[in-house]
């Protein structure tokens, strides 16, 4: 009998595990410049205190890659020629972006922006951290924690997430692709925003942590890193 044969006597749960197993044993390119790769596997989502509006479980990812920092003034810059900042400020990350023109950055740059599963693996990896650093907050780690300012992308390499991703804690907030839609409950439809940002506090600073804020927000503290489906090897 044919794999595909066998899938469909199987019916969708088969499906499901070859895909993952597909997932598991392809072998990746590494990732493209200024990313890094996020390979496929389980890893710990979710907190069982306030930190998160869901509970720890274990969820499954496909491989991915996604930016090392968050896009820059001079990234945008050459998406947005208009767009504007004092020449010190060009290794900030770009702020003041509502999500339709951080999701127009990243199709422009072949990218999209990470769901907020992704965004969740790249800063703590497969141990359930509360850190991209580890368990221990050290405000040495990351630009958060009652600070005044943003800082160029990249300042707190001593903070890299397992991956080797920056400032996945503080500096500023990161759009992610999801929404949450508490419509049904007498709430609203908003965007999903993950990182905390300089002036936050540690808690919001978790990996753990989701925000929301409305999907055209603009604001001094608010940007994005992007990501991309991992590509088979040759």
């Amino acid at each position: 009998m044919s794999v595909i044969a066998l899938i469909a006597a199987a019916g969708f749960t088969g499906a499901r595990a070859l895909a993952r197993h597909n997932a598991l044993t392809t072998a990746y390119a590494p990732a493209p410049e200024g990313m890094v790769f996020v390979p496929a596997g389980e890893f710990i989502e979710g907190s069982d205190d306030s930190q998160s509006i869901q509970p720890t479980r274990e969820t499954f990812l496909p491989a991915f890659y996604i930016d090392k920092h968050e896009v820059t003034n001079a990234d945008f810059k050459k998406f947005d020629p208009s767009h504007s900042y004092p020449a010190e400020r060009a290794e900030y990350p770009v702020v003041k972006v509502g999500k339709d023109e951080a999701e127009a950055y990243a199709a422009w740059a072949g990218k999209r922006l990470p769901t907020s599963a992704e965004w969740e693996k790249a800063a703590r990896g497969t141990d359930g951290r509360q850190y991209p650093w580890g368990n221990d907050f050290d405000s040495a780690h990351a630009n958060i924690g009652g600070n005044d300012a943003l800082v160029p992308v990249g300042s707190h390499p001593e903070g890299a997430s397992p991956y080797g991703a920056l400032d996945m804690s503080g500096n500023a907030w990161e759009w992610v692709a999801d929404v949450h839609d508490d419509s049904g409950t007498g709430g609203t439809r908003r965007g999903i925003i993950r990182g905390g940002a300089y002036s936050y506090s540690a808690f919001q600073g978790a990996c753990a942590y989701i925000g929301f804020e409305s999907d055209d927000l603009t604001c001094n503290d608010l940007g994005f890193r992007c990501a991309m489906d991992a590509v088979p090897a040759n």
